[in-house]
């Protein structure tokens, strides 16, 4: 299997995983926020929270990997410098998300009750939201970058053979 194509799998289950967390994050609070008691709600969404808090830890180990793997695979297999750059962007942000970004977030996730704290725990969730807009866009602008040249290379390894009709003279059935 060549390496555009591997590179193509690991960056369609990127774009998927991301695209699915997001669906997960905003389900789990809608669900929470359906409930009417105001206690049962604050709990749903404590609840909500904290399960978002470790499906996104999860997510951004498994970010790590798959982007390790694609930027090598850009590298080294497709080695296309753009698609290497973009790639080791989008690798350094989840990087950054999963070791400066999340951390804070989660200890400061404890003490929402202090408005100092819970405003800087706003403002990181902002960024946090910001810098997953961010790489959705690097991972779309990847795959525009990979999905053209790898079809384009199937296109061009099929291989047609004409007959020039014309010089044998007849057509044999």
């Amino acid at each position: 299997m060549s390496s555009q194509r591997i590179a193509a799998f690991v960056l369609g289950a990127w774009i998927m995983g991301s695209l699915f967390m997001i669906f997960v994050a905003t389900q789990n609070f809608q669900t929470a926020d359906a409930f009417a008691n105001a206690e049962a709600h604050a709990v749903g969404r404590e609840m909500a929270g904290r399960l978002n808090q470790l499906f996104f830890v999860d997510w951004e180990r498994t970010e790590l990997l798959l982007g390790i793997v694609f930027v090598a695979l850009a590298w080294l297999g497709v080695q296309r410098v753009w698609l290497g750059g973009i790639s080791t962007a989008t690798l350094a942000l989840v990087a950054m998300q999963h070791l400066l970004v999340t951390p804070r977030m989660l200890s400061l996730s404890q003490h929402l009750d202090n408005a100092a704290m819970a405003g800087e725990f706003g403002r990181l969730h902002a960024m946090y939201g910001i810098s997953e807009v961010l790489k959705l866009v690097l991972l779309f602008a990847l795959a525009a970058i990979l999905l053209p040249a790898w079809r384009g290379r199937v296109r061009s390894t099929v291989q047609v053979q004409a007959i020039d009709y014309a010089d044998h003279g007849h057509i044999d059935r």
